[in-house]
């Protein structure tokens, strides 16, 4: 007489393919979260830099283009946005990056410079970085003009740290 339903065997072999299954799903959901986070990043520093172009055309057509601009360099290139990004703090002068959330967004006012927290940053590499990882930018000169000469023409929002994503 045969015994009807699994053996021991076929259940652990089940088991053991739908945890493969599920692991190698919740590696491509970790990867496909952190190219999401990668384009959030790149389309949150484009819109500050679209910001900075449209500030530089509204200076041309107020006859301010020829305006000094050092007070400009290291400021908080978020004015420049008409939101500001998803969780953005805001100016801070002392942050604590132990207790900053993940994925957040603040300008520290000590280094003069715009920082990211990474959520998912397992494919970010960043320069001379241990810990936590987070990106830095500021708002700079270009590196062929003078501080005499500067125009609004020459900022550009540079990352403090190289870094490649992917």
């Amino acid at each position: 007489m045969r015994q009807r339903g699994f053996t021991l065997l076929e259940l652990v072999l089940v088991i053991i393919i739908f945890s493969l299954l599920v692991g190698v799903y919740l590696r491509s959901v970790r990867h496909y979260q952190e190219i999401a986070e990668q384009a959030t990043v790149s389309l949150t520093l484009s819109n500050i830099r679209t910001g900075m172009a449209q500030e530089w055309a509204d200076r041309i057509v107020n006859g301010k283009a020829g305006e000094k601009v050092e007070h400009l360099v290291g400021s908080n290139p978020v004015r420049w946005l008409e939101t500001p990004p998803p969780a953005y703090y805001g100016e801070i002068k002392n942050p604590n990056l132990e207790r900053m959330e993940a994925a957040a967004w603040y300008f520290d006012l000590a280094q003069k410079e715009l920082v990211y927290v990474v959520n998912n940053g397992n494919e970010l590499e960043v320069e001379n970085m241990s810990g936590r990882k987070v990106l830095r930018w500021k708002v700079a000169l270009e590196d062929n003009s003078s501080q005499v000469s500067a125009t609004f023409g020459n900022l550009i929002l540079r990352p403090v740290v190289k870094y490649r994503w992917f």
